[in-house]
């Protein structure tokens, strides 16, 4: 009866407006799919995470930092952020620092969100955006990209009020993996800046883009001010389990927003090994070239298997089947770990990491193994 009684007290404090979200759901974890397959080499290309060795330098800031394990980091993250200004020309009152993507963009909403604001995302991107606003109390207003990833002007802007205060792009887009028209984000930005709109635009995988065509919202920043772009050293620069990110921002969101946000979240060993990430000449371009060769022959062999491929300038493809679920769970039971398109709004499709060489193989071995099976 007691616990009855709890159980009703505590709904009542439970915010109404969380009860139809739905949580993100990563990648299946290696640990999980060994319990329940009783396989001990299991490949995780599930995640877009970076396989290929970090530099000596960045291993030895790792060590280093780890030397104080009973202090507190510097909570604002001080040498990081002047090294990150300095590198992009900015002021360090300009640039925040974060515990991953995900953990600077609640911050962010928190910062600038009162209630009954919007924020407007595209359909399908990375679900942490949608999160990270109905966390901050946001209305998420989500709009349809074009099969090919394209964003018309006029739709976005159909969908923006007068309570919109932000809009959020992925650049390269997760999981499309295209990339945004130039035109496009210049004639966006300056709608947007002209409405007082903040533009968002992750750029979590801008270091794997070799198309000139590419506009960096950093440009924009440059030009306008008005904008946000967040970076990520979880991604080509193999960072992934130390979670650290940064922005680049105006000065007055900046202070803002390390008013509320939490307090030594980014370790000093995340922040060393960031510093030597970004100190690191040649090692993301070494990463890059790596990336794109085996993304290049997988994009290939996958073809020659018969399977519809969509290339993407990221680290990562896009398989379409219409037996993708099938597939999906097919691969596991090989001990291959790919992602759901079901869960990032792609039914039918797969998002297959590109991984080291040899887990590549691993990958195509299996496929075959799966489409045979299959008749396909």
């Amino acid at each position: 009866m007691v616990g009855n009684q709890t159980m009703g007290w505590l709904s009542k404090t439970l915010r109404k407006d969380l009860l139809s979200i739905e949580p993100y759901r990563p990648g299946k974890p290696v640990s999980e799919l060994k319990r329940e397959i009783g396989l001990h080499e299991i490949v995780r290309l599930s995640s877009n995470e970076n396989p290929w060795p970090l530099s000596d330098n960045v291993m030895e800031a790792i060590t280093d930092g780890a030397d104080q394990p009973n202090r507190y980091p510097d909570p604002r993250s001080y040498r990081l952020r002047r090294v990150l200004a300095s590198h992009w020309g900015v002021s360090p009152r300009e640039i925040l620092v974060g515990a991953g993507t995900e953990g600077i963009l609640h911050s962010l909403f928190h910062a600038i969100i009162e209630p009954g604001d919007e924020v407007v995302t595209p359909v399908p991107t990375y679900p942490l955006y949608r999160l990270a606003a109905a966390a901050s109390g946001a209305i998420c207003v989500r709009t349809l990209t074009a099969e090919d990833g394209s964003w018309p002007l006029e739709q976005v802007l159909s969908v923006c009020s007068e309570k919109t205060k932000a809009l959020v792009l992925c650049n390269p887009n997760n999981p499309t993996g295209n990339i945004l028209d130039r035109t496009f984000l210049v004639n966006l930005a300056g709608e947007l800046d002209a409405r007082g709109i903040l533009m968002v635009v992750d750029e979590a995988y801008a270091e794997y883009v070799d198309d000139p065509d590419y506009l960096s919202v950093i440009d924009l920043f440059r030009k306008i001010g008005r904008v946000v772009i967040t970076r990520t050293f979880s991604k080509i620069y193999g960072l992934a389990g130390l979670r650290v990110a940064y922005a680049i921002a105006p000065k007055a969101i900046v202070e803002t927003y390390d008013k509320i946000h939490p307090l030594f979240e980014v370790s000093r060993t995340a922040q060393r090994a960031a510093i030597a990430s970004v100190e690191a000449k040649g090692y993301a371009e070494s990463v890059r070239l790596r990336t794109v060769t085996e993304r290049t022959r997988l994009a290939r062999e996958m073809t020659d298997l018969g399977l519809a491929v969509r290339t993407t300038c990221a680290n990562f493809l896009l398989v379409r089947n219409d037996s993708s679920e099938l597939l999906y769970e097919s691969l596991l039971r090989e001990g291959v770990i790919v992602r759901n398109g079901v869960d990032l709004e792609m039914p039918g499709y797969l998002r297959v990491t590109v991984g080291l060489p040899e887990e590549n193989d691993r990958l195509l071995n299996s496929l075959k193994k799966v489409l045979n099976r299959f008749g396909q």
